[in-house]
């Protein structure tokens, strides 16, 4: 399978890293055509996300100055996650990962088209563009944990931390150009422009998948309500692993914390931050996400360069505290190039702390399973945010925007610190099994 694949299919001698930081190590993983593939799909896919959070928000914005407003339209693009995210993870172990991916895209594309039409025609309101960003939510649901399980289904275990890093890398330079062109984009065509532009590029990306090659699904899924027993039976199973590991566990604990306590907070809230604090237009929004993606593309290319990090554990839950102290700093902020300089370092931060956490994740799951680990792994990552978007959109509303913002932190930076000091085997997991490295190397 994983373990066979390189530029014609099979794997190659593994890559050992030698000093400095950009080494042969650095891009092991685009020695393999599949996953050179992915990652160029993955690239245009967050390319469009990046575009699609900031588009969503500053339309909310337009739309009401309300902050409650920017939690509910955050609510709604991220509460397919939390009901169609397993479904999809059991499908993603049964059935054709390529076809399940590429129709769930071109249904953001054809939903993006959809959304800018409405807003040139002018029949765009706050109840519609809840609705628009319910349906865009539908797509990424479905795609969402697919994707993460491509990757180890195409890369070789000793591989996986390098691809998933490099996977991370794309998607962090389209972080930095996404806001950069959504932002001008909308500054000039409007907000219909941003949301077109999404759906070109969303069909450019579908271009990648045509000649990609996955391995097939070992099971022929039934019909009917034999399907639907099975379906649930196997995401007991998922749900049964999680539990079952410790470390993982805890994992997704300090994930879901994350993904409440400040991503939910970030996409909600951050735009009218920059408004309210800073008096910043669309297009210097969007410079303050690219600080960020700048800063997350060094830290990426730092990790792609080790091969294998001892106590990775240790580290993630050191970012998850710095990343809550940086935030408290940017709520707090009332000039412009302070917030740009905390943005980027939040960027160095997020980038090791959103590699090292899939990379644990993936590295000690079964493959036999991780369609459904990635599929919990997208309901917690991504169902959390417009939870945690709409507490804040809430928060935002008796407190202001900048100051919820920086409680958030605060809250979770409490919160990782616990568990820093109160899990001695989390802080001393490693990046990947030693024994898998020993396999993969012989």
């Amino acid at each position: 399978m994983a373990e066979s694949i390189d530029e014609s299919g099979s794997q190659g001698s593994p890559i050992r890293a030698k000093k400095g930081i950009l080494t042969k190590q650095t891009f092991a993983a685009f020695e393999l055509r599949d996953f050179r593939l992915l990652w160029g799909n993955n690239f245009s896919y967050a390319l469009v996300q990046g575009i699609q959070r900031f588009a969503f928000v500053w339309l909310a914005g337009d739309l009401s100055k309300e902050n409650l407003v920017l939690g509910l339209v955050t609510f709604g693009l991220g509460i397919s996650v939390f009901f169609l995210t397993l479904p999809s993870g059991v499908l993603s172990d049964r059935w054709d990962r390529r076809r399940l991916l590429f129709l769930s895209q071109f249904w953001v594309l054809a939903t993006s088209l959809l959304t800018a039409i409405l807003i040139w025609t002018g029949a765009m309101g706050v109840p519609m563009a809840i609705g628009m960003a319910i349906l865009i939510g539908v797509g990424v649901a479905v795609g969402q944990p697919v994707r993460q399980a491509l990757v180890p289904a195409v890369v070789p275990q000793n591989r996986l931390m390098n691809a998933i890093t490099l996977n991370s890398l794309g998607q962090n330079v389209s972080q930095i150009i996404g806001p950069l062109i959504g932002g001008a984009a909308i500054d000039i065509w409007g907000n219909g422009g941003g949301f077109a532009l999404q759906a070109v590029l969303m069909g450019i990306g579908l271009i990648f998948l045509v000649p990609l090659k996955v391995p097939e699904a070992e099971r022929v899924a039934r019909i009917g309500r034999q399907l639907l027993k099975e379906m649930m039976g196997e995401i007991r199973e998922g749900f049964s692993f999680v539990k079952g590991a410790v470390d993982i566990r805890t994992l997704f604990f300090l994930l879901l914390a994350s993904s409440l306590v400040i991503m939910g907070p970030w996409q909600a809230l951050l735009p009218r931050v920059a408004e309210e604090q800073l008096g910043a237009e669309a297009f210097q929004t969007g410079v303050l996400f690219g600080a960020m993606g700048v800063g997350t593309v060094i830290s990426s290319l730092i990790l792609a360069s080790i091969p294998r990090l001892e106590n990775a554990g240790g580290w993630f839950t050191v970012t998850l505290i710095t990343g809550g102290s940086l935030a408290v700093g940017i709520g707090l902020s009332h000039n412009y190039l302070l917030t740009v300089l905390f943005m980027f370092a939040s960027g160095l931060n997020a980038g090791f702390f959103i590699n090292l956490n899939l990379t644990l994740i993936q590295a000690h799951t079964p493959s036999d399973v991780m369609g459904r680990v990635m599929a919990i792994y997208t309901l917690v990552l991504m169902g959390g945010s417009p939870f945690g978007g709409l507490m804040a959109g809430g928060g935002a509303q008796l407190i202001g925007a900048g100051e919820m913002f920086a409680l958030s932190g605060a809250a979770v930076a409490i919160v990782a610190s616990v568990f820093l000091v109160t899990q001695p085997t989390l802080r001393r997991m490693p990046s990947h099994p030693e024994e898998q490295e020993e396999r993969a190397s012989g």
